[in-house]
Order: structure tokens, then C-alpha cells, then sequence
């Protein structure tokens, strides 16, 4: 198996045109709401939250974030 399977998961969805940003179960960083505000303006999605535990696999390190 190639990659990490969450890894490559968020790198297809960001060439589909997703935007990453860091946060906490609080919601996404401030800074990145802005980042995402700036490059997107007022568009509608969705939020997904992946926790550091979702790339506990085994199979290769957390990749960073």
C-alpha cells in the first residue's frame, strides 16, 4: 500500500479545491478562518475534524498538520 490512507485522502480532497486549516475540537484557528475567508469569500461547506488519532495506523508517522 502507498502512503498514509487518511493522508492520501486530504490530498485528494485539496486538489478538489479544500482548504486545510489547524484547529481543535473548539473549531478551526482564527488565523486559518481568515486565510480561508480571504481566498474563498463567502462560500458554503462544511467542517471536518480529524483527530491526531486518526493517522494512528501503524503503518507510518503523523504527517504534519
Amino acid at each position: 500500500m502507498e502512503g498514509h490512507p487518511t493522508q492520501d485522502i486530504i490530498d485528494e480532497l485539496l486538489r478538489r479545491g479544500g482548504i486545510k486549516a489547524d484547529g481543535s475540537t473548539s473549531g478551526p484557528n482564527p488565523d486559518a478562518l481568515r486565510f480561508i475567508q480571504e481566498a474563498m469569500g463567502d462560500a458554503t461547506g462544511f467542517w471536518l475534524f480529524l483527530p491526531q488519532e486518526t493517522f494512528f495506523t501503524g503503518m507510518d508517522e503523523i504527517p504534519g498538520l
